[in-house]
């Protein structure tokens, strides 16, 4: 988990504060509110491990064997995680 629970409830509510102060939304509950935010937390979360997941398998399946914490290591780690997240952008960003 990229978040403690501790860090997801506290930026929640910075989230939440910073929303109804600057009158973005109106809702009948800022209690229904907090929760989305948290979901959508632990939506990204999930998302995330699942990518860092995929990207570490597929830099294991090459087959000249790449050495993790290797300069190559890292390079091919974040290129396959932008391609990734590129892929999965669409459960992030509504169009």
């Amino acid at each position: 988990m990229r978040f403690s629970p501790d860090r997801q409830n506290h930026l929640a509510h910075l989230i939440l504060k910073d929303l109804l102060k600057q009158n973005l939304i109106e809702s009948p509950s800022k209690e229904l509110l907090f929760e989305k935010i948290k979901q959508g937390f632990l939506l990204f979360d999930r998302e995330w491990e699942e990518m860092d997941r995929e990207v570490t398998e597929k830099i294991a399946s090459i087959k000249r064997g790449v050495l993790p914490g290797s300069s190559e290591w890292d390079v091919l780690y974040g290129r396959f995680l932008e391609e990734s997240f590129r892929k999965k952008s669409h459960l992030f960003v509504k169009k």
